[in-house]
C-alpha cells in the first residue's frame, strides 16, 4: 500500500510540475518574476493555464543580456504562433480562409497571454473587439439581426479559420436555415402560378451571374435601414421591372 502511495505521488509531481513539460521551469524562478510582475494572473476572472505552469513555460532569458535593465533580456521560447501551438492544436487555425490576425500570428492582438476578465482571454468583449478592425456603423443600423447582437462568433463566424468564405462556420444556406427553417422552401417570398416558388438557392444571382443566389442576395446578414434586413428599399425591383 505504501509503495502504491509513493508511486502515485511521484506521478502526480511529474505530471503537474512545470519542469516536467518545460525544462528549466521552477517555482523559485516564478516567484522571482513575481517580485516585479506581481499583477500577472491576479485579480482577473480568467487566467491562462500557462501562467500556472510558470513563467519559463513561455519565456526564457537571452544569453548575454542583463535583466531587467535590457528590454531584450527575456524572449519567448518559440516564435509566434509556434509557441501557442505547443498547447493549442494547429489544425484549428488552418483552413481555406484564414482570419488576417491568425495568418500573421497576431494572437495577442485579440487575446491577453496572461489573464483577462473576458472569456477566452479576449482583450475586449467580443463585439467591441471586432469593432477594432471592422467599422461599427456597418453593424448598427436601424434593424439589427438578432443573432448579430450576441457576437460574431456565437453562431455564424469562426474567429480563426474556416473552409467557407467570410469565415462562416458552414455554407451560407445551411447557416441561415439552421434558424429559419420555414424559409427553406422559398415560399416565404411568393408562390407563383403552377406551384412554382421563388428560388432561394442553387440559382445564379441575377445581379451577379458569377455568384449563386443566397439569402444574402436580398438580406443583409448583420443589419439594415430597411425592414426584414433588406439590402434595398424596393428589393424586388433590383431584378424585376416595376409594372
Amino acid at each position: 500500500m505504501f509503495g502504491k502511495t509513493v508511486l502515485f505521488s511521484l506521478i502526480f509531481l511529474c505530471y503537474f510540475s512545470p519542469g516536467a513539460f518545460f525544462p528549466g521551469a521552477s517555482s523559485a524562478q516564478t516567484l522571482s518574476c513575481s517580485k516585479c510582475h506581481s499583477d500577472i494572473g491576479k485579480g482577473h476572472k480568467y487566467v491562462h493555464p500557462a501562467v500556472n505552469l510558470g513563467c519559463s513555460s513561455c519565456h526564457m532569458p537571452s544569453d548575454g543580456r542583463n535583466h531587467p535593465k535590457d528590454k531584450e533580456s527575456i524572449k519567448l521560447r518559440y516564435d509566434m504562433p509556434q509557441l501557442c501551438f505547443q498547447c493549442h492544436k494547429e489544425k484549428k487555425f488552418t483552413g481555406k480562409y484564414v482570419h488576417l490576425p491568425t495568418e500573421r500570428a497576431m494572437c495577442m492582438m485579440c487575446h491577453d497571454p496572461h489573464h483577462s476578465d473576458v472569456e477566452d482571454l479576449l482583450r475586449n468583449e467580443p463585439q467591441e473587439l471586432c469593432y477594432r478592425c471592422h467599422a461599427k456603423e456597418k453593424f448598427t443600423k436601424k434593424y439589427v439581426h438578432k443573432v448579430a447582437l450576441g457576437g460574431c462568433g456565437i453562431r455564424c463566424h469562426n474567429h480563426h479559420a474556416s473552409d467557407y468564405p467570410h469565415l462562416l462556420s458552414s455554407d451560407i444556406g445551411d447557416l441561415c436555415i439552421g434558424c429559419h427553417r420555414i424559409q427553406e422552401s422559398g415560399s416565404h417570398i411568393v408562390s407563383l402560378p403552377g406551384g412554382k416558388i421563388h428560388p432561394v438557392f442553387w440559382q445564379k444571382d441575377p445581379r451577379n451571374r458569377k455568384k449563386e443566389m443566397t439569402c444574402a442576395s436580398c438580406h443583409n446578414p448583420h443589419c439594415s435601414n430597411y425592414r426584414k434586413l433588406f439590402t434595398y428599399k424596393r428589393i424586388c425591383n433590383r431584378c424585376h421591372k416595376a409594372y
